[in-house]
């Protein structure tokens, strides 16, 4: 039985991503980033292209919202089972490729300033790093934690009303 496997496509966007946050950053770097991180209780994520809108939230569009609930809606169906230790490879493929293809359409549909696109390019390399590693690995720290790690980073530098403390929130736009 020939099975097709995202993992070499997620790494490999994921890198690309990374690479291409990073080159950002060196390109664009603002004064004041490292001293909005550090102020803002972000110090974990600086140097790492994410930024803040001078201190405020960057704005989001119905594209990255979407995007956004949907991919949180599937790793909130698929969070029991990992917690119970018996999150199946169908689960974690599942969730893989609902990651991939919704980074694709907020990368296709992606209308946001470049200081914001490149915090949430860092954001969805997160993304596709964790799913990859769920995909090969289910039950691994850096799977399915790491997309929820990844989706709260989202909350803490987008706007997207509902986001915060609205874990059932899959509704919120």
């Amino acid at each position: 039985m020939k099975t097709h496997s995202a993992l070499p496509y997620l790494i490999a966007t994921a890198l690309f991503l990374s690479a291409a946050s990073v080159q950002a950053q060196h390109e664009h770097e603002h004064q004041h980033e490292n001293e909005q991180a550090a102020t803002h209780g972000h110090e974990e994520h600086a140097g790492s292209g994410l930024s803040l809108n001078n201190g405020a939230q960057w704005e989001t569009d119905e594209a990255l919202r979407h995007g956004m609930l949907e991919i949180r809606a599937e790793v909130n169906s698929v969070a029991p089972a990992f917690e119970a230790g018996q999150i199946s490879q169908a689960q974690a493929q599942q969730l893989s490729q609902t990651v991939q293809d919704s980074v694709n359409a907020m990368i296709a549909q992606c209308k946001l300033e470049p200081a914001a696109d490149e915090s949430l390019h860092s954001i969805l390399g997160m993304l596709l790093s964790g799913a990859a590693t769920l995909e090969s690995s289910p039950m691994s720290a850096q799977g399915l934690p790491a997309l929820k790690d990844a989706l709260q980073t989202y909350g803490e530098y987008f706007n997207h009303t509902g986001w915060q403390g609205d874990d059932h929130g899959a509704h919120a736009q």
